[in-house]
C-alpha cells in the first residue's frame, strides 16, 4: 500500500519501484517539478528504496543522469500500456538496454593468497540499478498488476499507480482525493446559495 509521508520529498512512495521512480516527476502550482533534481536527490530517493533496490555508496552525476532518463522511458511504457498505446520505440529500446544489464552486485578479489567480498566497479553497480528498475516496469506491464496501472484522476497530477482497489481513482486518498472532497463539498455548498 503507498503511504504518503508529509516531511520527506517523496510524498507517495510504496508503489512498485519503478513507479516510485517515475513519481518523482510531480505538478507543483501547475508547473512540472523533478524531485530526482540533483545526484544528491537520487541518493536520498535510493535511502527510501534501500529495502527494495541494492544500492552501495554515493551517487555519481552519471548515474543520475541514466537513472533519469530511465525514468523517461518507463514513464511512456507506462503511459503507452494505460492509453493502450504503441509506445516510442525509444522507450523500449532503453528499457530492453537495461534489462540486458548484469546484476553483480559484489565481486570476488584475490590479493595475495585469500580472497575477499569487494563492490563492483560504479558502472557495474549503476547497471545493476538500471536492469533492476526495468525489470520491476517490465513485471508491473506484463503481470496481473498491468490492467490495474492508472494516472490519477486529479488533471493537475502525474502520478501514476497500480489501483490494487478497482474503486480506486486518485494517487493518494489524503493529498488528491481529499483535495477533490473538499473542492466537491465546497461546490455543493457555494451554489446552493
Amino acid at each position: 500500500m503507498p503511504s504518503i509521508n508529509p516531511t520527506s520529498r517523496f510524498l507517495l512512495l510504496g508503489e512498485p519501484p519503478s513507479l516510485d521512480l517515475v513519481n518523482t516527476r510531480v505538478r507543483q502550482n501547475g508547473s512540472i517539478v523533478d524531485l530526482l533534481d540533483t545526484p544528491a536527490a537520487l541518493d536520498t530517493w535510493l535511502h527510501t528504496q534501500a529495502k527494495r533496490l541494492s544500492w552501495v555508496g554515493p551517487v555519481s552525476a552519471a548515474d543520475w543522469r541514466a537513472v533519469r532518463a530511465l525514468r523517461t522511458s518507463i514513464a511512456e511504457l507506462f503511459r503507452a500500456r494505460r492509453e493502450h498505446e504503441r509506445p516510442a520505440a525509444a522507450a523500449v529500446a532503453s528499457v530492453s538496454q537495461a534489462l540486458s544489464a548484469p546484476s553483480a552486485r559484489m565481486r570476488l578479489v584475490w590479493t595475495g593468497r585469500e580472497p575477499r567480498l569487494a563492490p563492483i566497479s560504479a558502472r557495474s553497480q549503476r547497471s545493476a540499478l538500471l536492469g533492476e528498475l526495468a525489470a520491476d516496469a517490465v513485471a508491473v506491464l506484463t503481470g496481473p498488476q498491468a490492467g490495474r496501472l492508472r494516472k490519477c484522476a486529479n488533471p493537475d497530477c502525474l502520478l501514476p499507480f497500480v489501483a490494487r482497489n478497482p474503486r480506486r481513482h486518485w494517487c493518494s486518498s489524503t493529498l488528491c482525493g481529499n483535495r477533490a472532497r473538499v473542492a466537491r463539498h465546497y461546490r455543493l455548498h457555494h451554489e446552493a446559495e
